[in-house]
């Protein structure tokens, strides 16, 4: 029997296909990498007073700080590196072809990640890995995933639903408002006191013969009901808070002048409190009251920006204005614990692409616009595009500034004291 041809393919047979199957399963397992190093320690709480030490490294352009750590995107998952070295934390990433991550999101506590087939999963930020998972056979394609006060509200395919943060448990799908069948919801939902969630959302985007248009919405956050709607002034109008009952954006109005306002927000509605001298709003950071916007007054079309404005959120005065030198040009700004930093470089035209300049990094008191520190940054290599290249500060977080080439996969500086 041994010796028989039939018997020796059976028992080859029977060692092989378990190894197979194995081999298939460990093959469509997760990436969970978990930590590869200690979890950073809590990083200082205030903002750079006088920056002066940098570190270089690469970024992509949708990493996100937080913790000392930064959470970026790969082929099919996240990594966490160390914010100040880059150097890999943690990582996770599917391997059963649920490929192709359409968006995340992150808190203190949770990165929250959406896949096109509807998967969305919880991934612990300290340890790497995976809490829960969800599953959803309607919401599939494009996703965008906001984190705010506990919940995980996405929107897909006209739906907007919540999630809870700490078990990926479905908690209320919103209703769309009356003539609003296919919602889009904007990047931001503001946090609001008393159990209150503001959304900006897009109507009709895809519905032949419906004009669209756009409403900021008091949601309540326990349960998803509707409690008051009103128009914006345009599709893509910006809303930054102002304080904690403030926002600061432009409603529609019945005069068609729609000028940006103070709004007060709370349950009840949103009710215009003051008018903003801004001509030209394009607002990039917001804190302690203040609202910053910078433009070009001379070319409100052009790329670059000349002038940093700031904002009183209680009556919406200019409380200060900052130009640059002619010939220089600021990237966005940030704010943090009564500091704006900004970042002061030449303006650049096509001519200028691979050119090494250096900008500076000005540190502004945030209530009069007086100078309280200047450091030099370190070289860097103009990008593709040199008449758009701008250097932003990216983020104020964990005791740090970051800076970085807008919206390219590029150089990232790290600032501390």
């Amino acid at each position: 029997m041994r010796d028989n041809p039939l018997y020796l393919a059976m028992a080859i047979a029977l060692v092989m296909v378990p190894l197979i199957l194995f081999f298939q399963w460990y093959g469509q397992r997760d990436l969970v990498t978990g930590a590869q190093g200690p979890f950073p320690a809590s990083p200082t709480a205030q903002a750079p007073v006088a920056p002066a030490h940098v570190t270089r490294r690469t970024t992509d352009y949708d990493e996100v700080a937080v913790h000392g750590l930064g959470v970026r995107t790969t082929n099919s998952g996240v990594r966490a590196v160390y914010l100040r070295t880059g150097k890999e934390y943690w990582r996770y990433e599917r391997r059963d072809g649920g490929r192709g991550l359409t968006a995340f999101a992150v808190t203190q506590r949770t990165v929250a990640i959406w896949y096109p087939d509807g998967r969305l999963v919880g991934i612990d930020l300290r340890t790497g890995k995976p809490r829960w998972h969800t599953e959803s056979r309607h919401d599939k394609g494009y996703q965008s995933v906001n984190l705010v006060g506990g919940l995980i509200v996405t929107d897909a395919d006209g739906h907007v639903r919540a999630f809870s943060e700490h078990d990926g448990k479905h908690v209320w799908t919103l209703k769309a408002p009356a003539r609003c069948d296919d919602m889009l919801l904007r990047l931001r939902v503001h946090d609001q006191p008393d159990q209150l969630s503001v959304g900006e959302i897009v109507c009709n985007r895809l519905e032949v013969g419906e004009d669209e248009y756009a409403l900021l919405l008091g949601i309540d956050n326990r349960t998803g009901e509707v409690l008051w709607k009103q128009r914006t002034a345009g599709l893509w109008s910006q809303f930054f808070r102002g304080d904690e009952d403030t926002l600061v954006g432009a409603l529609q109005s019945a005069d068609g002048r729609s000028p940006v306002r103070l709004l007060d927000v709370n349950r009840e509605g949103v009710r215009p409190r003051a008018e903003l001298a801004a001509a030209d709003w394009n607002p990039v950071a917001s804190d302690g009251g203040i609202v910053l916007s910078s433009a070009d007054p001379e070319n409100p079309d052009a790329d670059h920006d000349t002038t940093l404005d700031a904002y009183d959120a209680r009556d919406g005065h200019r409380a200060w204005r900052l130009r640059a030198p002619s010939g220089l040009q600021f990237g966005s700004a940030g704010i943090a614990d009564g500091r704006a930093y900004v970042v002061r470089h030449p303006v650049f035209t096509d001519a200028d692409h691979g050119r090494r300049i250096r900008g500076e990094l000005l540190v502004l008191d945030a209530d009069s616009g007086r100078l309280l520190h200047t450091l030099r940054l370190p070289a860097m290599t103009v990008p593709e595009y040199g008449d758009s290249a701008v250097l932003d500060v990216r983020e104020v977080v964990d005791g740090a500034v970051t800076i970085w080439w807008r919206d390219t996969d590029s150089d990232l500086l790290v600032v501390t004291d």
